[in-house]
């Protein structure tokens, strides 16, 4: 008890960048895992939920500009697999077409998971090197590294994309219950990568977190109504 108001404590005393992720760690009590999982889903959090034994959160909509064009007789707006699934985190690809299992030609974003630890470094250390002068990727977001608030007064973080061989997700991470859970978008506007994480927070059960007040238009995986 005296250890967590002691970090409860720090978090409100401390306000370096560093510590972006404190207050998340902090403040959140909420029922974790997905209210709906959308029939797309389904399969795929079954097997993870089985081999992670983490909550899963999962989006119940996702803004179309983000979608690929539908391949010829395609079912689903998108297709998920699992990329990582054991005790100490997950990966689910959102692919474009079935039986991508996260290939760059076809895959355009990925969430996911890690349970912390006490070595976990925070995501600040872990993407530092973004703002190291002589990193030079050959193509990057005009976006910046920022912290954002989330559905729920949750606090996170949005690392933009950079481009090697290949471009990677921009990504938007947060933590609930000793878990950073992200979500991410290939080449994406932090505005979609924000609305997605933002689907995953209020798709949760007994959270009283509010709608989003600024939604944005997206495909609806599942009539929650």
């Amino acid at each position: 008890m005296k250890t967590q108001l002691l970090g409860l404590l720090l978090c409100a005393l401390l306000t370096l960048p560093a510590l972006a992720g404190c207050s998340a760690r902090a403040q959140s009590d909420r029922t974790l895992g997905a209210k709906v999982v959308p029939p797309v889903f389904q399969t795929v959090a079954a097997e993870v939920e089985a081999a992670s034994n983490i909550p899963v959160l999962l989006p119940t909509s996702i803004p179309e500009v983000v979608l690929r064009e539908p391949a010829p007789g395609q079912d689903e707006p998108f297709y998920p697999s699992i990329a990582r699934a054991d005790r100490g985190g997950y990966d689910i690809n959102l692919d474009a077409i079935d039986q991508c299992y996260g290939a760059g030609y076809c895959n355009f974003g990925v969430l996911g998971a890690i349970r912390l630890t006490a070595d976990t470094p925070t995501v600040d250390e872990e993407y530092s090197f973004y703002l190291d002068p002589t990193y030079q990727p050959m193509m990057r977001s005009e976006e910046s590294i920022a912290t954002v608030t989330l559905s729920g007064g949750i606090t996170g973080t949005f690392i933009p994309w950079v481009c090697g061989a290949n471009c990677n997700a921009a990504k938007v991470f947060w933590e609930e219950q000793g878990i950073r859970y992200f979500v991410g978008i290939r080449s994406g506007r932090m505005r979609d990568v924000v609305a997605i994480a933002n689907a995953m927070i209020e798709n949760q059960p007994a959270s009283g977190v509010p709608d989003s007040t600024n939604p944005q238009p997206g495909a609806v995986l599942e009539d929650t109504k």
